[in-house]
């Protein structure tokens, strides 16, 4: 909040007086601004609050939107998860002798025109539904084509959840204004299905930059099967060496550890562990091998 207000007893001038501020130690410490409120008249109480709640919504939203939220554990969702390969161990703590185990998983996250079309229908029956819900094409082209996606009214209105054909339900909400600024809502439900049905096909085995994209099929951008790294089993005696890791990489996104959930939909197998990003796995299993020759 920045400032704590101070309520002066008494008569005469100084009474009702505002004052104070809070030191450096305590600007984060939700729990004691909470606690010091207490001490306040109700009224100034209540109006405090409603102050603290509608910045810390504010601040949410503009995480949420940004897709800087950090939600705890976030399950990785897909149309199909596989296994690939043999599960590898990465570490052995000496101590207790539990694994710290490298899984990799390929994941088919596009979603099917008859899927999207359900998704929307399902909406379409709740009365309040917002009439922006809908398909959209975006207003630019981008390699010659242009993308298609499926936006619904989320929870906050004016915010709408963003399903496209290539990686299914979008982490990041978008709002309205964006949406009109960027795509045009399709009337023609069979220009959307083509254009939707095409856009899955062709992300199979290819990015949105193209055929010609400098990283090939190590991109991973618009394209529906996405290969994922997760630290699984024994994860907090070697959590700082894998933030360690991370911190050396070149894109911001892969610095931040997040852990995540992902099941497998051939035999339902549950995995909780460290996301690992492509780029990060080498380096991540490099200094992991340090770590247990130090320990050895």
């Amino acid at each position: 909040m920045g400032r704590f207000v101070k309520i002066w007893q008494g008569n005469g001038k100084d009474s009702g007086k505002l004052s104070g501020r809070i030191v450096d130690s305590d600007m984060h410490d939700v729990g004691r601004f909470l606690n010091r409120l207490l001490g306040l008249p109700p009224e100034i109480q209540n109006r405090l609050f409603e102050l603290f709640v509608s910045i810390l919504d504010l601040l949410v939203q503009n995480a949420r939107l940004e897709g800087h939220l950090d939600s705890g554990i976030v399950d990785m969702k897909a149309t199909t998860v596989e296994l690939q390969g043999t599960p590898k161990t990465v570490h052995v703590d000496n101590l207790s002798g539990a694994s710290t185990i490298l899984f990799t998983f390929v994941l088919d996250r596009g979603l099917m025109w008859e899927c999207a079309y359900a998704l929307l229908e399902e909406k379409q029956k709740d009365e309040s539904s917002s009439t922006n819900s809908g398909f959209y094409e975006s207003k630019r082209e981008w390699l010659g084509r242009r993308h298609f996606l499926l936006a619904l009214e989320g929870s906050a209105s004016g915010i709408y959840k963003i399903f496209r054909p290539t990686v299914g339900e979008a982490l990041r909400e978008m709002p309205l204004i964006e949406l009109k600024e960027k795509y045009r809502k399709l009337s023609s439900l069979e220009k959307a299905r083509h254009g939707w049905e095409d856009e899955y096909e062709v992300s199979l085995k290819q990015c949105m930059h193209g055929p010609n994209c400098k990283l090939g099929s190590f991109c991973t951008v618009g394209r529906r099967l996405q290969e994922v790294n997760v630290l699984g089993g024994l994860i907090l005696p070697v959590w700082g060496t894998v933030e360690k890791a991370l911190s050396k990489q070149a894109r911001q996104s892969h610095r931040r550890i997040r852990i995540v959930r992902i099941v497998t939909t051939t035999d339902n197998q549950r995995i909780v562990g460290l996301l690992i990003p492509n780029a990060a796995v080498e380096s991540v299993l490099q200094d992991l091998a340090w770590v247990q020759d130090v320990d050895e």
